[in-house]
């Protein structure tokens, strides 16, 4: 759609953006830089879209005005992120948040939760078979909190997942610990030493 088509947009008066095309790796403080960089006015804040836990490649912003919609459109594609050309449009995001979707500014994580994927599945011991992992790491319980710091997230519908293990979502006490744990887990294998490469890891950050 060239840029002229989207300032007349049926969104024209909108206070928001949609950002697509940006790398799945992107952080919101990723495209806090993007923004930066454009030089992109009233730009009040940013959270990128997540989708059954995984990021999707898109961005809300929030503006502060619609007056700033369409100089903000023409500028943030004259800039890329990681080699990758935004697209950017005028958007209306409809709050639909829930433990598994929506943007990283409603989910409440913060910075300070993990996505863990690959802990062996068994009614009895999936919670437990995830504590001996976090504490081969030398990770507990956050000090001082009562609050369930290990969620177990719905089966995966998603194609090529192994049925034979669960997905968690994982509290941590800081977003340095919680960034310390995916660095030495992802990509690893679950208690390598007893398992083999039997059950394969994967780990990210939820911001």
């Amino acid at each position: 759609m060239a840029l002229l088509e989207r300032a007349r947009h049926p969104l024209k008066q909108a206070t928001q953006i949609q950002l697509t095309n940006i790398p799945k790796t992107a952080t919101p403080s990723d495209i806090r830089r993007l923004v930066a960089r454009a030089k992109a006015p009233g730009v009040e804040s940013v959270a990128i879209e997540y989708k059954q836990l995984r990021p999707t490649g898109r961005a809300v912003l929030n503006l502060a005005h619609s007056g700033f919609l369409t100089e903000c459109l023409r500028l943030l594609e004259g800039v890329s992120i990681s080699g990758a050309h935004p697209v950017a449009r005028p958007s209306e995001w409809k709050h639909k948040s829930n433990l598994m979707n929506g943007l990283s500014s409603e989910l409440g994580t913060n910075g300070m939760h993990v996505y863990i994927s690959g802990i062996p599945r068994h009614p009895r011991w999936e919670v437990p078979a995830l504590e001996e992992l976090l504490a081969s790491h030398k990770f507990s319980r956050p000090i001082g909190s009562n609050a369930p710091w290990i969620e177990k997230l719905p089966l995966s519908r998603r194609l090529n997942v192994e049925p034979n293990v669960r997905d968690f979502r994982v509290r941590f006490g800081s977003v340095a610990e919680a960034h310390r744990f995916v660095r030495q887990v992802h990509m690893t294998y679950y208690l390598q030493s007893k398992h083999g490469t039997t059950y394969p890891l994967q780990a990210w950050v939820l911001y």
